[in-house]
C-alpha cells in the first residue's frame, strides 16, 4: 500500500491539475471568508484611511468583472504557451523528458494563480448588491474582498512576469541536462551510500543461501519455495524495500527479487520468491505483492537507468544529423 501511495504522490506531482485545483479551492474559501468579514463590519478601519476610497456597487462590479475576464484570458494563453513548450521539448529532447516538464512547479503555480484569481472575482462579484436591487436589502459592497481582489491581480502580474522568464530558461538544453544530472547524482547518493557494510566471504555467503534458491536445487527443495506473481502488466515503478524487509523479518522469510525498478513485468510473472513456503501466510503475501507499484510507463523515482537513458537520448539526438 505504501508503494501505491508513493506512486500516487508522484503522479500528483507530475500532473497539471492538482496544484491549480488546490489553489482554486483556496480561492473559493478566501472569497467566502472575505465576504463574511465584510458582512460583519470588519472593514470599518478602511474609512479612517483617506487614500483608500470605498468602492461603489457599480464600480466594484465593473472592476471585478474586468479582473475575472482578463484572468481567464491570460490563463488560456498561459496554458497554450505551456503546452507549446512541452511539445517543443518533447520533440527536441525526446519523449522521456515529458514528465520533467509536466512536474514543473512553476508552470503549475502560474496556471493556478490565474484560475484562482478568476474564481475569486467570480464569487465576490455575485455578492455585490446595488440600492433597490433586492427588496428590503440594503446596498452591499464587500470592500475588503474587493481590496484583496486587487492584491491578487498584482500578484498575478508578478507571476506572469516570472512565467515569461521561466519558460525559456526551463526548456534551455543546459538547464534540462543540469536538472537531470543533479537528480541522478542525488538518487545515486541516496541509493548507494559510501559505507554499506563489510563484504562477506563468498563461501560463507553461499552457505547462507537456501537450497531452494541455488542453481542445482532438487525438486524437493524447490517445493519449499513460494512465489508472488504480478496481477497487472506494466513497468515496475516503485519497490517498497521497507515493506519487503519488514515482512521478511516478521515472518522469518528469505526473499529473492526477480525484478528491479524499471523492468517490464507481465501479468502472472514471478515478482519475488520466498523461502520457506510454509512461513508465507496470507497477510505476508498481500504485503509482498503491494510492495510493488506497477504502471504504464517508467519513472525516475527509483529507476536510475531511466535518468541515464534521458541523458543518453539527449546526447543521441544532439549527435544525429537531424539534431545538428
Amino acid at each position: 500500500m505504501r508503494a501505491r501511495l508513493l506512486r500516487f504522490a508522484n503522479q500528483l506531482r507530475e500532473s497539471y491539475w492538482f496544484v491549480p485545483t488546490v489553489m482554486a479551492v483556496a480561492a473559493l474559501l478566501l472569497a467566502a471568508g472575505m465576504v463574511w468579514l465584510d458582512s460583519h463590519h470588519a472593514t470599518d478601519w478602511m474609512d479612517r484611511l483617506p487614500w483608500l476610497y470605498a468602492a461603489r456597487p457599480a464600480g466594484a462590479r465593473s472592476l471585478l468583472s474586468s479582473i475575472g475576464g482578463s484572468m481567464i484570458g491570460v490563463a488560456g494563453t498561459t496554458f497554450s504557451v505551456t503546452i507549446a513548450a512541452v511539445v517543443y521539448a518533447s520533440g527536441q529532447y525526446g519523449p522521456r523528458l515529458l514528465s520533467n516538464f509536466m512536474s514543473d512547479r512553476g508552470n503549475q503555480v502560474t496556471l493556478g494563480t490565474f484560475i484562482a484569481t478568476f474564481l475569486y472575482s467570480l464569487i465576490v462579484v455575485r455578492t455585490i448588491r446595488s440600492p433597490g436591487e433586492a427588496a428590503g436589502e440594503p446596498a452591499f459592497v464587500p470592500q475588503l474582498a474587493v481590496l484583496v481582489g486587487v492584491l491578487l491581480v498584482l500578484c498575478s502580474i508578478a507571476v506572469l512576469i516570472y512565467f515569461i522568464h521561466h519558460v525559456p530558461s526551463r526548456i534551455h538544453i543546459n538547464s534540462v541536462i543540469e536538472r537531470i544530472g543533479d537528480r541522478l547524482i542525488a538518487e545515486i547518493d541516496q541509493r548507494f551510500p559510501v559505507f554499506v557494510g563489510k563484504p562477506l566471504d563468498e563461501r560463507e555467503d553461499a552457505d547462507r543461501i537456501p537450497e531452494a534458491f541455488r542453481p542445482n536445487a532438487n525438486a524437493a527443495a524447490v517445493e519449499r519455495r513460494a512465489v508472488i506473481r504480478a496481477k497487472h502488466t506494466g513497468y515496475i515503478q516503485l519497490i517498497d524495500d521497507e515493506t519487503l524487509l519488514g515482512t521478511a523479518r516478521d515472518n522469518g522469510l528469505i526473499l529473492r527479487l526477480q525484478y528491479q525498478s524499471g523492468d517490464f513485468a507481465h501479468r502472472g510473472s514471478v515478482l519475488v520468491e520466498a523461502w520457506p513456503a510454509e512461513a508465507l501466510v496470507e497477510d505476508a503475501q498481500t504485503a509482498l505483492r503491494t510492495a510493488f507499484a506497477i504502471g504504464s510507463r517508467r519513472t525516475g523515482m527509483q529507476d536510475l537507468r531511466f535518468l541515464i537513458d534521458e541523458l543518453v537520448e539527449i546526447a543521441a539526438r544532439a549527435l544525429s544529423p537531424g539534431g545538428q
